[in-house]
């Protein structure tokens, strides 16, 4: 038995005029677009915020180095482990993203080597499974095999004043933060 795997986008719907493609194109949320005509991820598979990219995006570009700095990190095998940096402009209440890492199926010490690189001094905020301990780690929480990597991990686990530790509260803080203001990312490299 073979299987086969095949994508087909709007620009594949001969029997719509490209007037009609576009009305169709254009009745999608910005932020949808993508994911509707050309089968891109969006939100619940690997997007977040409803914004499109294109909107977000800037130019690389290097950071003054007096801005604060964190590294944040989602462990993963499965789906993928992903790191950022985050920078923060305090004169414009400004956060970008400034470097983005993300790789399935590798252990902490493969991470940890790429991690390092971005500074010895970057402090990583992780999330509550970092207490978890792994067989790869023979009994060792997550986060304790980062921090013998040679990482600045936070004491404890990401949260909330009050510890709490909801994802969507989170997402919608950060949302509400930036009201009508565009979120601002640099794409990173993996």
């Amino acid at each position: 038995m073979s299987r086969a795997y095949i994508l087909a986008t709007i620009d594949d719907a001969l029997h719509f005029t490209d007037a009609q493609r576009a009305e169709i194109i254009d009745s999608y949320p910005k932020h949808e677009r993508e994911a509707r005509t050309k089968g891109i991820p969006t939100l619940g598979s690997g997007r977040i915020f409803p914004v499109a990219e294109d909107d977000i995006a800037i130019d690389r570009r290097e950071f003054p180095s007096h801005w604060p700095r964190i590294g944040a990190m989602d462990f993963g095998w499965d789906h993928p482990f992903a790191a950022v940096e985050l920078v923060w402009d305090r004169d414009t209440d400004t956060v970008y993203v400034s470097k983005t890492y993300r790789l399935r199926e590798a252990s902490p010490v493969l991470h940890a080597s790429a991690l390092r690189a971005w500074g010895r001094d970057l402090i990583w905020a992780w999330p509550r499974d970092g207490r978890r301990e792994t067989l790869e780690g023979a009994g060792i929480p997550l986060a304790e095999q980062y921090r013998r990597e040679g990482l600045n991990m936070i004491f404890e686990h990401a949260q909330f004043v009050d510890g709490a530790v909801s994802v969507e509260a989170g997402l919608m803080d950060i949302a509400h933060a930036h009201g009508n203001r565009p979120l601002q990312g640099v794409p990173g490299s993996e």
